[in-house]
């Protein structure tokens, strides 16, 4: 609902805002039987386990209250939002849900992914889900969206016409509007979700997932502006007594991907650890002590986005075995977080590529010839991406600039590389010359023969990308395309061969 406050002349607008209302639902018929765990996903995009730390300090304060419990070995499995979220929410990676359900670049085919929604529903759950921006909403960009409403509420229509009707404010050097109307972007969304909170949580399992776009996607730095905003949100919350009866997942999609801290020693971690909280209400801690022991044992053990996905399954059919709990298609080795991880999992086990793998050690190496070699391999690489893809026509071929660091896996064995003596696993951060994009890629090579193994789409764009590749619509390869008609004067323009 949009209201206006006018002048008495009705000349002019004094006062704008918008208003959105969770209408009730009656439960169905012995829904308080067997009591099931409400599931909330209070979601934010771009924040790593240090820059929590850094810049929202009350906020993790207020996540050391008893029964919150951080995944501090949660290690994300690709690169950017979607491919991270995709798995917690189907238990496929986007590229085996497209081989073996649908093509999720047509229309419809989103509506026919066993999101866990669709599960929480058929189990007596009330489903909500909602997002603060329409530009990068998860499944809209570069995606076509789903066709028929997914759950029981859904916010994007709301958004629609907020953004369409209100007054955009941004922020200097962000494109995500930072206020609409009279109020921050991410209100809107935890106002939808105090309601359906509100409302339903004491009557019913209710599941939701509530997600917020443009706190800090495009200004890592931006967290600390909205530290008492998220902190306000969390206690209100608890004055709701929400808490009581609700497990709450506080949690993010990756760390910084580009800006200032990828040119930290920390890049590396920054990126690859997103925060992982969850919460576990008091009576679920009383009648099934179990599951929350395993939870503090496993704070401290190699996690994946597809142990979430199983842990959500799990708290559908709460009764279940530990190998009742192997649902993720993806990872056939993963389970619920409620029951105790491996201590010496490994990165595979967990279905994290070595790209984005924070198990190892790596050491720097001093540059030669040999690392610019390889650097120059990879951007090679690149090229005969672009020219597969057939965009030669579109993006401009890359030539190396210069190399910023490269690292070596250290401790690793030819028995353990098991392809070949010589290959060892190297870390390279490079920047080209065209528009001085910059890149950081996990590579398998042999400084002797120069054979380079490498997946091309896990590599790292590290700076901001968006302006530079607006003449292509595939989010993996945007990382790539310089487009032709960005490049600034500046810079070659050579053409793939």
């Amino acid at each position: 609902m949009l209201v206006e406050c006018r002048s008495a002349d009705e000349k002019r607008i004094l006062q704008e805002d918008a208003f959105s209302f969770v209408q009730y639902q009656k439960p169905p018929p012995n829904s308080e039987i067997d009591r099931k765990a409400s599931v909330i996903m209070y979601g934010i995009d771009t924040v790593s386990r240090t820059n929590l730390r850094r810049l929202m300090p009350m906020v993790f304060e207020f996540l050391k209250s008893p029964g919150w419990y951080e995944m501090m070995g949660y290690n994300k499995v690709a690169d950017n939002s979607y491919p991270n979220i995709f798995p917690i929410l189907t238990g496929y990676s986007p590229s085996s849900a497209e081989n073996q359900i649908c093509d999720t670049s047509q229309p419809g085919c989103l509506d026919e992914i066993p999101f866990i929604w669709k599960e929480m529903k058929k189990n007596g759950y009330l489903t909500a889900y909602a997002e603060d921006t329409l530009i990068i909403n998860t499944f809209n960009y570069v995606k076509p969206g789903f066709l028929s409403r997914p759950t029981d509420y859904y916010f994007r229509p709301v958004l629609d016409a907020l953004e369409k009707k209100t007054n955009k404010h941004y922020y200097p050097g962000c494109k995500m509007a930072y206020c609409l109307g009279r109020r921050l972007a991410n209100s809107y969304i935890f106002d939808y979700c105090r309601q359906f909170m509100q409302r339903f949580v004491a009557d019913r399992p209710i599941w939701g997932m509530f997600w917020s776009n443009h706190i800090s996607h495009d200004d890592f730095s931006m967290l600390s502006a909205m530290q008492h905003k998220i902190v306000g949100d969390l206690l209100n919350f608890e004055k709701d007594g929400s808490f009581e009866h609700t497990i709450m997942i506080f949690f993010s999609d990756h760390g910084s991907r580009f800006g200032p801290l990828m040119r930290t020693k920390e890049s590396f971690l920054e990126a690859r650890q997103p925060i992982m909280f969850i919460y576990s209400p008091p009576w679920f801690r009383e009648k099934y002590p179990q599951y929350v022991e395993a939870l503090a044992q496993n704070q401290n053990r190699l996690s994946s986005n597809f142990d979430v996905y199983n842990t959500l399954k799990h708290i559908i059919n709460i009764e279940g075995l530990v190998e009742d709990t192997k649902w993720a298609y993806d990872c056939p080795q993963c389970q619920s977080l409620f029951y105790p991880l491996p201590e010496s999992r490994s990165c595979s086990e967990a279905a994290i590529p070595e790209a984005y793998c924070t198990c190892h050690n790596y050491e720097e190496v001093q540059e030669d010839h040999g690392t610019w070699r390889m650097a120059e391999l990879v951007v090679d690489r690149i090229n005969q991406y672009l020219q597969y893809n057939n965009l030669q026509n579109l993006c401009s071929s890359l030539t190396l600039r210069v190399i910023n660091i490269t690292e070596v896996r250290m401790l690793e064995s030819d028995e353990y590389v098991g392809l070949g003596k010589g290959l060892r696993h190297y870390h390279t951060k490079f920047q080209v010359h065209q528009n001085l994009a910059e890149f950081f890629a996990t590579v398998l090579y042999d400084r002797r023969t120069e054979e380079l193994h490498i997946n091309v789409e896990l590599i790292n764009r590290i700076n901001i990308y968006r302006a530079d590749a607006e003449c292509v619509d595939d989010g993996t390869q945007k990382l790539f395309c310089i487009c032709l008609s960005k490049l600034r004067n500046n810079e070659s323009t050579p053409t793939i061969q």
